[in-house]
């Protein structure tokens, strides 16, 4: 199925005048990749250098989609992601009429071409789910983590970690829990889901501490069993750029958590709040930590935003809701503090 999510259409205006240029969404659906994975490998590997219009957006040669084709064959063969580049370096171009074949856009195939058509009246095609949330989707019914850990490893050979976690991750667990409200095989399937991808990441996140250096950053991610996720991929998210975090799975006074920052010379902590109704003493012991004096306090999460106007002394700060954007934002501010 090809993933084809809104986006605005460039106006005549925003459109370079030279013909053979195409936008994201064309691209996707000629090829069969997502934007995240396509935007992951122009910003994280250079794999793709696409144009860009006075307004930002990202427009495509003939030639940029070949290459796209060759990525994926290479990608199929087995050739990791991180690898791609230096093969297509190696590799010599064929002699053709314009000194290379590959940049020749190859026939669509069927779908392809019934997608564009659908499209040719204006507008854009409905939302569906990301190929790559459907792959864990539908590798999770099958109740078998050997499984699930063999396709997930493949999806991050594939597409790259960013490409699988930016949107997809999330987008399979969020639809598995929908569907655990309505149905009970549903519901064991997102229990299997959750118990395997809260190891994975748990152990990622290990593996990914013991490259970082500098100083430690104290974490709180207060939730349980599946609503530990989004704070789990937050974490790993920043320790993959270096940011030395100290998770904490439990709220801690406000004088353990002072004494916790002096003894590390912690420059913030962070607080993910999963949800935007907390109630009880949860909710009151998050309140006295961020009303009390000390280092700033990061906020991520969904129910972030309903805590970044309490009174008091300590300086409050709201993360975006997505993890890997809080992640990015999260690094800037602490790693490089001078440019902030």
């Amino acid at each position: 199925m090809l993933y084809n999510p809104p986006m605005p259409a460039p106006t005549d205006n925003d459109l370079p005048s030279s013909d053979g240029l195409y936008p994201i969404r064309h691209v996707c659906a000629e090829t069969g990749i997502n934007p995240v994975t396509l935007r992951a490998w122009e910003r994280r590997y250079g794999l793709i250098q696409p144009l860009r219009t006075p307004k930002g957006h990202r427009l495509y040669s003939a030639g940029d989609i070949a290459r796209i084709h060759r990525i994926l064959e290479l990608l199929d063969e087995g050739v990791a992601v991180s690898q791609v580049g230096r093969v297509l370096q190696r590799e010599t171009p064929p002699t053709g009429s314009n000194g290379s074949d590959r940049h020749h856009l190859p026939p669509p195939d069927d779908h392809a071409a019934g997608a564009h058509a659908h499209r040719q009246g204006g507008g854009v095609a409905p939302h569906v789910l990301d190929p790559i949330a459907e792959n864990l989707l539908e590798t999770t019914r099958a109740l078998d983590t050997v499984q699930l850990e063999r396709s997930y490893a493949r999806l991050l050979m594939r597409h790259g970690w960013e490409g699988v976690h930016e949107r997809a991750f999330l987008e399979a667990y969020e639809t598995l829990r929908e569907a655990a409200r309505h149905d009970p095989l549903d519901e064991a399937r997102f229990a299997v889901f959750t118990a395997w991808a809260v190891t994975s990441l748990s152990d990622q996140l290990r593996s990914a501490l013991l490259l970082c250096e500098g100083p430690i950053c104290p974490c709180v991610v207060p939730a349980s069993g599946h609503r530990r996720l989004s704070g789990l991929l937050l974490l790993l998210a920043g320790a993959r750029q270096g940011l030395r975090v100290l998770p904490l799975q439990d709220l801690v006074s406000p004088g353990a958590m002072q004494a916790l920052t002096e003894q590390l010379d912690a420059p913030a902590i962070v607080v993910h709040v999963p949800s935007r109704s907390m109630h009880g003493g949860a909710l009151e012991a998050l309140q006295r930590l961020l009303q009390t004096d000390g280092v700033p306090a990061f906020l991520a999460g969904e129910g972030a935003r309903g805590f970044s106007d309490l009174d008091g002394p300590r300086s409050l700060l709201t993360l975006p809701p997505q993890p890997l954007e809080a992640a990015d934002q999260l690094s800037r501010q602490l790693l490089d503090p001078v440019e902030h």
